[in-house]
This record gives C-alpha cells, sequence and structure tokens, in this order.
C-alpha cells in the first residue's frame, strides 16, 4: 500500500489527503475522528470569502504565516490560518478538504534552501531527485518520470507546466526565495479547480505582496560545491495605497560529477530582474501587475544524428542560451460581502535550447472567478478561462515536428458548490471543470469532497475524484532520432513518432484523510489513498520499416498503451518536548503497478522524513534533516540516505546568516537515473553553503 502524507510546517499544520479502499485504513481513520474537544472552529462560507489571491488576500496571507512560525497544530487550528489551493477560495488550513502542505517564506529562509525545488525535499508525500546540476524531479504518487507531466505548477496563478514535453524547466523558475509568501502543496489530483495535469498534485507558489517588502535587501550564497548566487531587492510606495518591489539576481551552478567524483559538463548560470506592483484603488478594488525577464546558459549534450552518414548519437556537451520573460495582471473586485470577482491575465515566452532540441513558445491565458454566498450554508464559485499557446520547436535531421508551427487554444469553465449540512461541522463540496483542448476536444473532471470537524482537534475528509493529463506536442507530432545501425546498403534509424489520435490519461482517485491533535505540542496526519490509472500514454513497440531516400526508418509510435494504479498510506506525526524545540517525522509507503508495456511507477516504497528544529538562544538556532529513499529497481537506483546539518540566526540588526551542510552522508550521491544516453545523470556532491542576507526593514 501507498503511503502519503502530508506534513506541515514549523507551526502551519497542514491536511493531509488520501482515500484507499481498504477496510483497515478506513477504520483507523474513523478512530481518530472522535475526540474529546470544545466545538470546532469551522469553515464557514461568509468567512472564506477570497477566491484567487488578491493583493488584500496576500498581504493577510503573509502576515499570518509570519504568526504561525511558532505555533502549535492546536494554535493553528484556534487562529484560523487560511490557504487558497484546496477550494480556490480562503478556507482554515486544518479543516481544508484535501492532502495539503504549507511551507512558509520562513521555514524557506530557515533552511538556507538554494532553489525551490531544494525547498520541496523538505515536503513529506513529495519525492524530490535531482537529475544534474539545474533538473529535478518533483513528484508525488508515483509514476515519477524524468518529465514529470503529472504535477501542475503556478507561480502567483501563471502556469509553469511546459506543454511540448509535459513538466517544469526548474532551472529557468528561480524567484528570489525572500520574496515567497507561503508555497501550498496539494497531494492529489486538482483538476476539477485547476485544469489538466493536475493529476497527482499541484505547487502553488505565492509570492509576498510588495507591501510587505519595503526597504533595501540584499542577499549572497556561496558554498563548496554548490551554487553561487547573489541578489538586489527594494521595495517603496507611492502614497498610501500603490506599492512596489524591482529585484535583480544572478547565480551560477556548479556541476554534478559522475562515479569517480570527475565533474560532468553541467554547469549553468542564470541572470534575472523583475518588479511588482500593489495597488489599492478602493476598499472594493485592488490590483497587482508584475513581471520578469531572464538570460542564462546551460550545458547540454545535443543530438548529432545531421543526417544519414553521421555516427551520433550525441555531440560534447556545450553552452546553449535560454531567455525569457512575463507579464502578469490580477484585479478583485468585491460587489458586497457575499459576491466578489476575480479576473487575471498574462503573457510568458521563451527561448532555449536543451538535448531534444530547441523551442520558441508564446502563451497568453486570461482567467476570471466569481465567488457567491447565497447564504451562510450555500455558497457557489464558478469561472472560465481561455488559454492560447503557439510555438516553433526544432527542425532538423534529428527532431522535428509536424507541424512545425502550431498553436493550440484551450477553453474551460468549472463550477464548484459548498453546502454546510451541519454548521460548523459537516460541509459537502461537488463540482465540475469542462474543458476543450486542441488535442483531445472535451473533458471533464468532477470531484465530490466532505469535510467533518467533530471537534476542534480533530478533522475527518474524503474525497473521489478524476483528473486528465493532455497529450504534449512531443506525444502527438514529434519525429525523433533516437538509435542509428550502420553497416548496411542504407543507414537504419530507429524513431520516436508522435502519434495525433492519442487520448488523455486519466486517474480515478479514492482519498481519506483525518488530522487529530493528540494533546498541545504532539498531533499527527493520517491520509490513504488509491488512484486508478487509464490511458497511460507510453512508446509502442517498433512498427514496420519505411524505406526513404537515403535511409530506413522503423518508427515507435506513442500509444495509449495500458493502466496502471498506486496506492498508499502516509503518517506524519510532530512532538514538541520543550517549548524551543520540535521534532516532525513523516513516514510514506507507495505501491503500484502498471500494466505490461507501459513505464514503471518508479517511485521509491518507502520514503522517510525526519526533522528536528532547535531555538538555541532568542537570535540562533541549530536544525537537521535526514531523508531516506527506498531503491527504485526499474531505475536501478540503490537506497538514498541524506544529511543535512544547518545554523541560522534570526535577524541581528538587519542580517541574517546562515550555515548547511548538505549531504554529509557522502561525498556524491546519485539521485536518479533517467536510463537515457541523452539525459546523462549526475551524482550531487557534499555541500557547505553559507548565505547572508541583510533587510532593512522587518518582513
Amino acid at each position: 500500500m501507498d503511503f502519503l502524507l502530508v506534513r506541515s510546517s514549523r507551526a502551519r499544520r497542514e491536511e493531509n489527503s488520501m482515500k484507499n479502499p481498504a477496510t483497515v485504513i478506513v477504520a483507523i481513520c474513523l478512530l481518530t475522528a472522535f475526540p474529546k474537544g470544545a466545538v470546532a472552529q469551522d469553515a464557514d462560507p461568509m468567512a472564506g470569502f477570497p477566491s484567487l489571491d488578491s493583493a488584500t488576500a496576500a498581504t493577510q496571507a503573509a502576515q499570518e504565516a509570519k504568526q504561525a512560525a511558532n505555533l502549535d497544530l492546536d494554535q493553528l487550528a484556534s487562529m484560523d490560518v487560511k490557504v487558497t489551493s484546496a477550494s480556490k477560495k480562503s478556507e482554515n488550513l486544518f479543516s481544508a478538504p484535501a492532502a495539503i502542505y504549507v511551507l512558509s517564506g520562513e521555514q524557506i529562509l530557515r533552511g538556507g534552501f538554494s532553489s525551490v525545488p531544494d525547498a520541496l525535499r523538505s515536503v513529506p508525500g513529495l519525492y524530490v531527485a535531482q537529475e544534474d546540476s539545474h533538473s529535478w524531479i518533483v513528484a508525488a504518487r508515483g509514476f515519477s518520470y524524468a518529465f514529470n507531466d503529472k504535477m501542475l505548477v503556478l507561480l502567483d496563478g501563471r502556469l509553469l507546466y511546459d506543454p511540448l514535453f509535459g513538466g517544469v524547466y526548474w532551472d529557468t523558475f528561480d524567484p528570489p526565495l525572500g520574496d515567497i509568501d507561503r508555497i501550498e502543496i496539494i497531494l492529489g489530483p486538482g483538476g476539477t479547480l485547476w485544469g489538466a495535469n493536475a493529476v497527482n498534485g499541484v505547487i502553488n507558489i505565492i509570492t509576498k505582496n510588495s507591501q510587505k517588502t519595503q526597504g533595501l535587501a540584499v542577499a549572497a550564497s556561496a558554498g563548496i560545491d554548490e551554487r553561487d548566487k547573489a541578489s538586489l531587492r527594494y521595495g517603496g510606495g507611492i502614497g498610501q495605497n500603490l506599492s512596489y518591489r524591482i529585484f535583480a539576481q544572478g547565480m551560477y551552478g556548479d556541476p554534478t560529477v559522475d562515479a569517480s567524483g570527475t565533474p560532468q559538463p553541467d554547469q549553468w548560470n542564470l541572470q534575472q530582474g523583475g518588479l511588482r506592483l500593489d495597488w489599492s484603488l478602493s476598499s472594493r478594488d485592488n490590483f497587482s501587475l508584475e513581471g520578469g525577464g531572464y538570460d542564462g546558459a546551460i550545458q547540454v549534450a545535443e543530438l548529432n544524428f545531421s543526417g544519414p552518414s553521421a555516427a551520433g548519437p550525441t555531440e560534447p556537451q556545450q553552452d546553449v542560451a535560454m531567455k525569457g520573460g512575463n507579464i502578469e495582471g490580477r484585479w478583485k473586485h468585491h460587489f458586497s460581502d457575499r459576491s466578489s470577482t476575480d479576473l487575471l491575465a498574462y503573457c510568458n515566452w521563451f527561448d532555449r535550447f536543451d538535448t531534444l532540441g530547441g523551442d520558441v513558445r508564446n502563451t497568453c491565458d486570461v482567467e476570471v472567478q466569481h465567488d457567491f454566498i447565497f447564504t451562510p450554508r450555500h455558497s457557489l464559485i464558478w469561472g472560465g478561462s481561455m488559454l492560447s499557446t503557439v510555438d516553433t520547436p526544432s527542425d532538423n535531421f534529428e527532431i522535428s515536428y509536424t507541424p512545425a508551427r502550431e498553436r493550440d487554444t484551450t477553453y474551460s469553465a468549472f463550477g464548484q458548490y459548498e453546502i454546510a449540512a451541519v454548521p460548523d461541522r459537516l460541509r459537502f463540496i461537488g463540482g465540475a471543470k469542462l474543458e476543450h483542448n486542441a488535442y483531445t476536444g472535451f473533458e471533464i473532471q468532477p470531484q465530490i469532497r466532505g469535510v467533518w470537524t467533530p471537534s476542534q482537534s480533530a478533522t475527518l475528509w474524503g474525497a473521489v475524484s478524476r483528473a486528465v493529463r493532455e497529450p504534449t506536442r512531443v506525444n502527438t507530432d514529434v519525429d525523433l532520432k533516437v538509435s542509428e545501425t550502420l553497416g548496411g546498403p542504407l543507414p537504419v534509424f530507429a524513431a520516436i513518432t508522435g502519434n495525433p489520435a492519442l487520448h488523455s490519461e486519466a486517474v480515478r482517485a479514492y482519498e481519506l484523510g483525518s488530522r487529530y491533535l493528540v494533546k498541545p505540542g504532539f498531533s499527527f496526519d493520517l491520509a490513504a489513498f488509491y488512484n486508478h490509472y487509464d490511458q497511460l500514454i507510453n512508446v509502442g513497440p517498433p512498427g514496420p520499416p519505411e524505406v526513404l531516400s537515403s535511409y530506413i526508418e522503423i518508427p515507435l509510435q506513442f500509444r495509449n498503451s495500458g493502466t496502471g494504479q498506486t496506492h498508499g498510506l502516509g503518517l506524519f506525526t510532530e512532538l514538541r518536548p520543550v517549548g524551543r524545540w520540535s521534532l516532525s517525522a513523516g513516514l510514506t509507503e507507495t505501491r503500484g503497478v502498471a500494466t505490461a508495456g507501459t513505464e514503471g511507477v518508479d517511485t521509491p516504497r518507502h520514503i522517510l522524513n525526519l526533522q528536528s528544529r532547535l531555538d538555541l538562544t532568542r537570535h540562533f538556532n541549530f536544525d537537521a534533516n535526514y531523508y531516506y529513499y527506498d531503491a527504485i529497481s526499474e531505475l536501478k537506483l540503490p537506497p538514498l540516505n541524506r544529511v543535512d546539518v544547518g545554523f541560522s540566526s534570526n535577524r541581528i540588526s538587519g542580517f541574517t546568516l546562515s550555515i548547511w551542510g548538505r549531504n554529509l552522508q557522502s561525498a556524491h550521491h546519485l539521485e536518479n537515473n533517467t536510463g537515457e544516453p541523452y539525459f546523462p545523470a549526475g551524482e550531487v556532491r557534499r555541500a557547505l553553503v553559507l548565505e547572508l542576507m541583510w533587510r532593512s526593514s522587518t518582513e
């Protein structure tokens, strides 16, 4: 059985969700739902009004996150900390109807992390593996491929999921970590609210309102066998209602090494800048505008089948450019205490080259959402969107697409109704999203969720939902040479080819979760899930050879080749032995199988996460993390043990300092093995990282 767990921030507690049909799991969850206790603080529909993140919501959430930094689960429940990702509206974290974890900005800074995926490693229930110096797998609940196409990632509502290959370019998504207010992670399907490709989870990164980043901030980090980074940020205001911030950041990433310890040619660098503006137009209107751009270079192995006489398959790594930019605006209007709208619009573009060739892409999206509360017990969220993207990928002998340039437009509409069957105790949520995309036409993604809060110290929730993963441009349109055989009258190439007749992958998910405060300072989350997958997309067997003018091609076409399932159980517990010391432990057990002819589940069966947070004095902290990933037989990966130890300071005269030793257990280790010669995995080295930050104002 699979164990997925949701863990809580150092003071913000997170909810865990999963449902497995096993009777014993149901029984355990039910037992935890009958504690003694007072009346629960609930999800009154009149109280949970904001939908998408407005400037007001972001500011309020930032203040609450800071207050939450030293609270236990009971205090979190009583303070009514809000999250927005589970229901696309503000609601109590303790009673949200999903497996949701919140990683606060304070946790990110204290942890001394060098990047967002590095910080996500600390989230129980997520499987994070570094492939090389600039590539990561961030996955949940199985099917953790090199291109993780079942996890949706957003930054302030802007999609980071790339429709060419399905996944995220984590190297170009590298915001100043001090600007992040929080990261909300949902484990499980989110298609009803967030749309296609939110199959196994949603990662929603929310940056701080510029009101919270006033003054000057300078940060620099350097390390042995780690990336070097420097950033500069300034925030100001115009009058009482308009605030802004601007930033610039540069970094250089050290290469990984091979098994012998020799550096791999995969180093990279990135320079970027951006701004954000928040304007309170009136008591009913808030507007935000943000944008930025980046320019950098990475080293990659380029395919070298330049023609039928080439000896291929790759040529030595070389520096290739990557650049891009984005602009986003959001307007929130309150008609009344019962009705509000959010309007979000953004455009982004990028131009980059990697092993699978280059791609130039432009994307624009417009989304609108309306929240309406009929009565204190009945509320509705509904909205729609239109996303249009056009790209021109590489066109050469090694890799080409038909058509060479394509515009895809997706239209969607969704609605979600909530009823409080028993006020402050029992509520039900039902909804669906209808989308029309260019690959498979209409798709529907429904869900039903229920939440029971019998007391302030307990929550029991369950969900049944469906989500889809759309085919990518690679799946439908590519012609990719992957091997070459010489010696005959004509060279023979094996080529992966697209299939325009593909259907979307679909998951039916069943989740059940319980959160329980045993006593002040001791709490746990228990969650279970069962996912059934249909129409999994994989490369089929070789087709009949096609004799062309100067070579022979053997096609291996993408197909919907079968089904699969994953199931899991997760337990997370937190203990505070004394006021200054907190311990947390998370165990994730994952099992699954896929039909013969498909890729494997590719996820560790056992994941263990142990963390210790000790406030040595008023100003200084000592923290330690231990991570264990079980072996992945499909990838021939051995078990992984990882130890990180760090010392950090709180703000003293504007300065904060952190020193972290990472991967202390070994000189270097392998975290992922793609098995593909075109995507060689590097080994991550032991590292020592020093970071110093100065801020002129308190955030």
